[in-house]
């Protein structure tokens, strides 16, 4: 595709007229600086090779109920109208196209509609934040898994559209486990609503009467937006043992929060990967954290994560030189416990656990303490610790599989990296992985993140060339499917993967085909191919 700016597209002046009487004119617009605003994204460049599209959306619109994007999609199927719904949007999946389409921006559909405090479920919009809802939640006594998207991503997107991996997964569930029932407008107009709510029996379940329709309205990585639009999920939620109402102090970048009572943070060290292992399982085991997860970069994440600049962190790191090369496997856990004495016990019990394991606890400042629990509770640093080392990232290791699995991934690919991160094209290190158990098993979800410069067309290439590379090799040494990366917009990723995995790919393909019959539905993230 020409990195240069295409002509600019425009509605049919009697779409434009139709989209208006059903919004109003105050929520649609066509001016090229409104419009330019959806064009930057971060991992552009891994696609166009620069941050912003070649091209202006079609228009945005923004509606204010179901009904309004109900009318909305049977608008664009009349005028054969290419469309995709966006919300808090993160990264290409929430707005990147092929071709100009209409923008579909859900902010106005913004409502937590209720928090059930008796059976632990919410029902949400598109457009409520994470971090928001942790907040409403924690005030009864209730919390939900932030993913490590940040505070920002939405509840609707990470349980129903995409991954949902998150730090307190290991107690508070995957969020593809914690989705309910769900009100989806499919890519025709028509609104359905799946689980208890298909017969109007209330938000609680995501199962009947009839089939179980998840695997087709999110399957394993979700469609990103590639079969309709989600406009409500209802999903299930854990208990919280902290106060109604955190502390928090400081300002943008680095906010602290005050220790609760009843939570109690650790950053512990190991001597080795396999060490780290057995010590995740056994938490995992014994039900005692409330977050457990593998740091990527060991005392390098934390001086990210903690620090408000690039110099700040450097000098940090240069302070610390033997802490971070002790930490270099490294994890965060984070106890929680209804009263004083459950949280003595959890506390003995991973004293055992560390005993057995060989684990070593590092001493954190205060600073260091409360701004990591910033970071465990609603993700704030992702961003710091993702994007500084190279100024952007991509992940070569992504998928879900046994704890032990996901280690010997990271291992595999590691010599790939290492390879382009010496010949100075991507910023990577030994032992940079992400690893969270995920609840109700032996599961764990990995990530392998490496840098690259966003601004050098030779680091992007090598970006992109690494990733491939560990798509192939992942499929060849049958490690399971990479299910979200730049080269899903080819379909590459399924073309790899589909032969190997029962063919799944024409399936996807049959499923859009048989939703979308006019492929007003723009799914270049879900299957960009017809069939």
């Amino acid at each position: 595709m020409s990195k240069a700016l295409v002509k600019d597209k425009k509605l049919p002046r009697e779409a434009y007229k139709a989209l208006e009487d059903i919004v109003g004119a105050e929520y649609i617009s066509e001016e090229p600086v409104v419009l330019d605003s959806y064009r930057w994204v971060w991992g552009n460049e891994g696609i166009f090779g620069r941050r912003l599209a070649p091209f202006r959306p079609l228009a945005v619109v923004l509606p204010g109920s179901v009904e309004e994007v109900s009318a909305i999609v049977k608008v664009c199927n009349r005028f054969k109208i290419k469309f995709r719904a966006f919300s808090t949007g993160f990264e290409t999946t929430a707005l990147t196209s092929k071709e100009p389409m209409l923008i579909i921006d859900l902010k106005r559909m913004n409502r937590i509609i209720f928090i059930d405090e008796k059976n632990r479920i919410a029902l949400v919009e598109p457009c409520v934040s994470l971090a928001e809802f942790f907040y409403e939640c924690i005030k009864r006594g209730l919390r939900f898994n932030v993913i490590s998207g940040g505070p920002s991503s939405s509840v609707v997107a990470s349980s129903a559209c995409h991954m949902g991996a998150g730090f307190q997964q290991v107690s508070g569930g995957y969020q593809p486990q914690n989705l309910l029932a769900v009100e989806w407008v499919l890519p025709t107009g028509e609104v359905v609503r799946l689980g208890s709510m298909a017969t109007d029996s209330g938000w609680f379940a995501p199962h009947g009467p009839g089939l179980n329709l998840r695997a087709i309205l999110r399957g394993y990585s979700g469609t990103n937006g590639g079969h309709g639009i989600i406009t409500k999920v209802a999903v299930r939620l854990a208990p919280w043992f902290g106060p109604p109402r955190l502390e928090v102090k400081g300002g943008p970048p680095i906010y602290h929060i005050e220790n609760p009572e009843n939570l109690k943070l650790y950053f512990v060290a190991f001597p080795s990967l396999s060490n780290l292992i057995e010590a995740l399982r056994m938490i995992s085991e014994e039900q005692i954290a409330m977050c457990a997860h593998k740091t990527p970069l060991g005392g390098i994440s934390l001086s990210m994560v903690t620090t408000e600049s690039n110099n700040e962190a450097l000098e940090k790191m240069e302070r610390n030189k033997d802490m971070i090369q002790k930490a270099c496997y490294s994890i965060l856990v984070l106890l929680d416990a209804f009263s004083p004495k459950e949280l003595e016990l959890k506390e003995s019990i991973l004293k055992k656990i560390l005993e057995e394991t060989n684990g070593e606890v590092i001493q954190l400042s205060e600073k260091e303490r409360s701004a990591l629990l910033a970071f465990n509770l609603i993700a704030l640093g992702t961003f710091r610790e993702s994007f500084r080392p190279g100024g952007s990232f991509l992940v070569a290791a992504f998928n879900d599989s046994t704890i032990d699995a996901a280690a010997n991934t990271t291992l595999v690919l590691e010599d790939i990296l290492l390879r382009y991160a010496k010949e100075g094209k991507i910023v990577f290190m030994p032992g940079e992985s992400w690893l969270a158990p995920i609840a109700g098993g032996q599961w764990c979800h990995v990530e392998q993140v490496y840098g690259y410069d966003a601004a050098d067309p030779e680091s992007i290439k090598a970006a992109n060339e690494v990733l491939a590379c560990s798509i192939k090799t992942m499929a060849e040494k049958k490690l399971g499917i990479w299910s979200d990366s730049c080269l899903a917009f080819d379909d590459s990723v399924n073309d790899i993967a589909g032969p190997l995995c029962f063919n799944y790919h024409r399936w996807i393909r049959k499923i859009r085909k048989m939703l979308d019959p006019n492929l007003v539905c723009e799914a270049s993230w879900y299957t960009a191919k017809d069939e």
